[in-house]
């Protein structure tokens, strides 16, 4: 499989996330009228990560056509996937704050560290790449790095899914 259609499948996934949960949360919303705002906060974040793997799959494919240094383009993307990514998290982190009364990803300590370490791990893999320490190649390093929010986003669709919630509210 070449890197194009490995980026097209993770922006179909990541478009199917935002589409199913969508649906889902709308045929939900009666069930679950007392934790609407941890409902809409997760369906919020999941889809802006999903929306940034959506971006960032075409983002690479883009720089090729107008600089036409392959490496150089992946390279670059990676860069800036390392920012916008941490713009993401950092503000998914405190808006957590804000929604669940913790700053993190959700009250469960768990999913909160699970989600710190996806994004550590991916930054560090785009990081590396952008330094020129690659795995494989700078396109290789960048399929890597552009998986961890596509997981992200598959976590927070589960919990929309499945309807768990972090805590009763009484």
């Amino acid at each position: 499989m070449e890197h194009q259609d490995i980026l097209l499948t993770y922006a179909e996934v990541a478009a199917a996330f935002a589409g199913f949960s969508a649906i889902v949360s709308s045929f939900a919303e009666n069930r679950r009228s007392k934790n609407l705002r941890i409902n809409h906060y997760r369906i919020k974040v999941m889809i802006e990560y999903s929306l940034c793997v959506v971006i960032f799959a075409f983002l690479p494919t883009l720089l090729v056509l107008f600089f036409e240094m392959e490496d150089a383009a992946w390279r670059l993307s990676s860069a800036v996937l390392i920012v916008v990514w941490g713009i993401i998290a950092l503000l998914s982190a405190t808006r957590a704050r804000a929604v669940l009364g913790v700053w993190g990803f959700s009250v469960a300590a768990g999913f909160s560290y699970s989600m710190l370490v996806l994004t550590l791990l991916g930054i560090t893999v785009l990081g590396l790449s952008v330094l020129g320490i690659h795995v494989r190649s700078p396109a290789g390093s960048y399929l890597i790095g552009l998986f961890f929010p596509l997981l992200q986003s598959a976590f927070y669709f589960l919990h929309i899914v499945t309807y768990s919630e972090p805590f009763d509210e009484e």
